[in-house]
């Protein structure tokens, strides 16, 4: 098992949505559910058919990769008719280079026909419908940017005849190659402050973390510590555990927003990833009464398998768990035992080996008895999670002190549980900020007690590591944060940061700034970059 400090980055892969349709939950197939059936127009006199994507209705599908990656890209398509054909029916796929010009022409872009080692068919091209079929099976096609420089291509993929085109036959695959990201400022490095933070995708892009900028700088004078991005580990959610009564599995529940990222990790997780950033999905509970306590051995070896398929297929970095909002105790499902959650985390690691990120999420009672190691059956949790960290980060409380190695100091949270046995106390976060509003002023008296108080003392005396973990993560909005949250985030930094102001004084001690300027820096129509709101914001349905 390695810790972030030693990881490299993970090679850029992904997986078509349509083949992990039968491990993630969902309320419809996604090829049905993106394309559709042909609308059958009755009397029908003559059968027709489509070549359609799995992964999109149009008929021209984008696919981006990155210069120099050895990752792929994987799409999917399949052919349908308006009604079975009597006899069946069975096409082959080709490429039909001489679509090329005309295709040109329309779009007003010039691009290069992909070239055949870009470029295969791992199930092979042909699409075979029996009598009673309206539809083939998916056919895969995986595309690689190896060799290819930075540029536009395009693969026009058909089933029609030879000097026969046939529009409702073929689909065109832009392909986007990109150069790799690079950024004017440098990710931090950690050293006195490590950033861990969560990105709710059902708001907002994974991108956001990409303004996050800050500044350390003594309090009084010119000196400037660093000047850098900030984020060292990137935990997006949601994603569930979700629950299939009809057939008693536990699913791995993408939903539509995370999906969406992952089908397009290279445009909304690769460029943190060349950045320096470590990029996990984060996993809690459905509401549904089954989670990560009450599981069964069957269960466990079911999930474990999926979670290791979109880790591996999408090239994220990792996993964390947070056992929150899972519902426990509704009538029909299991109780929860303390045995569970610590079978599903020794699993996880051994299925997703030491180079892959495993962190938990400590709250409530699933994770209140990883110390006592009968209570988990013989596993020492801290033996397979490279991180843990406190999940208390509510809004309307101050930021809680979970500290396990001295409950004893009266400003540590009662919310603060045991050490987890065997996790050394440098990978434990002890506390999660949240995003704080101006609806937080009512508190901020009690705020300002812990940032310039409690952590006064307990900073330079009994801090064990530089975690700093910060809750959803926040782009500049007309709403109650405006003015407000950014200033916050930079005085958590401050007070968590061991050579801070109020620790060595205004002329030795350094103080922190988020550079908001690139955060409200956005694009007009135009192209011009001037001021405003919502950079980041999720740019799909």
């Amino acid at each position: 098992m390695k810790t972030i400090f030693s990881l490299q980055t993970g090679i850029a892969t992904l997986l078509c949505t349509a083949a992990l349709a039968g491990l993630m939950a969902c309320d419809a197939d996604t090829v049905e559910q993106q394309g559709g059936k042909l609308p059958d127009k009755e009397p029908l006199e003559t059968v027709s058919g489509m070549l359609r994507s799995g992964n999109s209705s149009e008929k021209t599908i984008d696919v981006l990769l990155t210069e120099g990656s050895d990752g792929f890209v994987m799409r999917n398509f399949y052919f349908q008719q308006t009604k079975p054909a009597s006899d069946g029916l069975s096409l082959d796929a080709w490429i039909d280079a001489t679509l090329l010009d005309d295709y040109n022409a329309a779009e007003e872009v010039e691009r290069t026909l992909l070239p055949e080692a870009n470029y295969e068919f791992p199930d092979g091209k042909a699409l075979d419908l029996s009598p009673e079929a309206q539809r083939s099976a998916l056919k895969r096609i995986k595309f690689s940017a190896t060799g290819l420089a930075a540029g536009e291509y395009v693969l026009p993929l058909t089933v029609a005849g030879q000097d026969a085109p046939d529009a409702n036959k073929t689909l065109y695959y832009n392909v986007s190659v990109r150069q790799p990201y690079t950024d004017e400022y440098a990710l931090h490095d950690g050293h006195d402050l490590f950033f861990v933070f969560y990105i709710n995708t059902n708001d907002f892009q994974p991108l956001l973390a990409q303004d996050y900028i800050m500044r350390k700088k003594l309090a009084r004078g010119t000196t400037v510590a660093w000047y850098d991005a900030v984020g060292n580990i990137i935990n997006l959610r949601t994603v569930m555990l979700d629950y299939d009564a009809a057939t008693g599995r536990a699913l791995l529940n993408l939903g539509n927003d995370m999906r969406y990222v992952l089908d397009h990790a290279v445009k909304y997780i690769r460029p943190l990833q060349e950045h320096g950033s470590k990029v996990c999905i984060s996993i809690e509970g459905s509401g549904k009464g089954l989670g990560f306590c009450n599981l069964t051995d069957g269960q466990i070896v079911d999930f474990v398998a999926q979670v290791k398929t979109v880790v591996e297929e999408f090239g994220v970095d990792g996993i964390n768990l947070w056992d929150r909002s899972a519902g426990y105790g509704k009538e029909g499902m299991p109780a929860m035992n303390t045995a569970s959650y610590p079978k599903l985390i020794k699993a996880l690691r051994e299925a997703l080996g030491g180079e892959k990120l495993l962190t938990v999420t400590v709250y409530e009672e699933p994770t209140s008895t990883f110390w006592d190691t009968q209570a988990t059956g013989g596993i020492a949790v801290g033996d397979y999670i490279d991180y843990a960290w406190s999940g208390y980060n509510s809004e309307s409380e101050v930021p809680q002190l979970l500290d396990p190695w001295h409950p004893e100091l009266a400003y540590v949270s009662d919310y603060t549980q045991k050490p987890i046995a065997n996790l050394p106390k440098e990978r434990y976060g002890c506390i999660n900020f949240p995003i704080y509003s101006t609806t937080s002023v009512d508190i901020s008296t009690d705020i300002e007690q812990v940032l310039n108080g409690d952590l006064l003392d307990w900073v330079p005396n009994y801090k064990p590591n530089n975690i700093i973990v910060f809750d959803d993560l926040h782009t500049n909005l007309q709403d109650n944060y405006e003015a407000y949250w950014d200033t916050m985030f930079a005085n958590c930094c401050t007070a968590m940061d061991s050579e801070n102001r109020n620790i060595l004084g205004s002329r030795n001690g350094y103080s922190y700034l988020f550079d908001n300027y690139r955060l409200g820096t956005l694009p007009n129509e135009a192209g011009e970059w001037i001021g405003g709101y919502g950079k980041w914001k999720k740019d799909w349905q």
